[in-house]
């Protein structure tokens, strides 16, 4: 289904009124944000309705009940799908919209929000309704992974964790407390580096063969997680690829030294680390090791990861 097209002549010099209208849920993760998240959506409502949208407001309960609402979205013929959230909230509303034309809009209210980093959302529930409204949408690849211990494959928009990055993730999962951005993720690193075991991998890929101890081996979509931490800054989220980084085991003291380098991406010119740029992943361990996908919980090895090239229209803001 396309979304019909706004004309130029709608628009009204003082502002986003339209005479035209564009029929679309909000889906709102009422916890994201602390709990300021429905306020945020609501915010980005109004803006949606003077730019002449009908735009409905729906509250979610949970992650699952996300991908509920965007099924009835989907079955009332809604033009759009938009989601307040984060990283996670999006995980769910994907898993409805991959291999459609109906586009997703973000109104980021999450704790890391790198996603839209990536795509160059504003983080102003006002201004990314504004770049909605504008109606300029790209299509993007998706991650899918097949684990297991997970019902089903699941589609990702960002990275595929696996080690010292899922003990992380698991930690953050588990406890709504902790600050979001890169500050949380750093925090909760240290804390867990010192009783960190390094697990045993196996990676196979196309001109990939490493096995090993490592410290984590992530699967990228896009370039960075954790509140903007550039684990695999050559990723994109366009080009037919994963960028799969994997660092071995070292001295817990050396990647203390080495964790900064993350948020520049310059940890991938140490000897520890190397990045890889496959269309599919075969992940397995000693024993099974868990998975996060955007954050949430996935599964665990052994997995196969895949590529899904422009298998998402996303809402971004138009090029200069």
């Amino acid at each position: 289904m396309a979304i019909p097209e706004i004309p130029e002549s709608c628009f009204r010099a003082a502002g986003w009124e339209c005479d035209c209208e564009v029929r679309s849920a909000l889906i709102v993760n009422p916890i994201a944000k602390r709990g300021r998240a429905v306020l945020l959506a609501r915010r980005a409502q109004k803006q949606l309705q003077e730019a002449g949208w009908e735009c409905e407001l729906w509250v979610s309960e949970r992650g699952e009940h996300v991908r509920v609402l965007t099924e009835r979205a989907v079955a009332e013929g809604m033009d759009a799908v938009l989601v307040a959230g984060g990283d996670g909230t999006i995980h769910y509303a994907i898993q409805v919209l991959a291999h459609t034309d109906i586009p997703l809009g973000i109104i980021p209210c999450g704790r890391g929000n790198d996603l839209v980093r990536n795509l160059g959302i504003p983080y102003e529930p006002e201004r990314a309704a504004e770049v909605i409204a504008a109606q300029h949408t790209r299509r993007i690849d998706l991650g899918q992974i097949h684990a297991t211990n997970f019902p089903e494959p699941r589609y990702f928009e960002g990275i595929v964790t696996c080690g010292f990055d899922s003990a992380v993730a698991d930690f953050v999962h588990r406890h709504r407390v902790v600050p979001g951005g890169w500050i949380g993720y750093f925090g909760v690193a240290m804390m867990l580096l010192a009783r960190f075991r390094f697990p045993f991998v196996r990676v196979r890929g196309e001109g990939l063969r490493f096995e090993g101890r490592v410290l984590l081996v992530a699967t990228a979509n896009c370039p960075s997680y954790g509140g903007g931490m550039w684990i695999a800054p050559t990723a994109q989220m366009d080009d037919g690829l994963l960028h799969v980084c994997i660092v071995r085991s070292t001295s817990k003291i050396r990647i203390a030294l080495l964790f900064p380098t993350v948020f520049t991406g310059k940890h991938i010119l140490e000897p520890e680390v190397s990045l890889h740029a496959l269309t599919e992943v075969h992940l397995e361990g000693e024993e099974p090791l868990p998975l996060f996908a955007d954050g949430e919980p996935i599964g665990t090895t052994p997995a196969v990861i895949q590529i899904v090239p422009h298998a998402l229209r996303v809402f971004v803001p138009a090029p200069f």
